[in-house]
């Protein structure tokens, strides 16, 4: 079984989590048979974190994961703390293939999405 993860920073403020409950839910009904399971999770600040999430869906019988970091720019947490946490989970699931996709700031279209966001007031 597929897994995604949406991985986000996460907040002190419960709202700002809340959206990224909201996007998986979303992803999931665009979603058609790519992923078995989409969850959500947070780097710190909220719960559930890396691990934890990736516990739960290889307890959900997942045996792929891929992890989507939902960040702009690539700085520590995507170059270095992610990696890390991805090397720690390996140890612990080796029969589970882990990939990690490319962070969303550096998705190809989004100058166009800038522009486009810019015009909404």
């Amino acid at each position: 079984m597929n897994a995604l993860i949406i991985l986000a920073h996460g907040s002190r403020r419960q709202e700002s989590n809340e959206e990224i409950v909201t996007l998986a839910s979303q992803v999931k009904t665009y979603s058609s048979d790519e992923y078995d399971i989409i969850e959500h999770a947070y780097l710190e600040l909220a719960e559930p974190n890396l691990l934890q999430c990736i516990d739960n869906v290889i307890n959900n019988s997942a045996t792929s994961i891929t992890v989507f970091p939902y960040f702009l720019n690539s700085g520590n947490h995507v170059t270095r703390d992610i990696p890390t946490i991805i090397e720690t989970a390996t140890a612990r699931y080796p029969d589970c293939r882990f990939d990690v996709s490319t962070f969303i700031g550096k998705h190809k279209d989004m100058p166009k999405l800038i522009l486009e966001l810019a015009k909404l007031k």
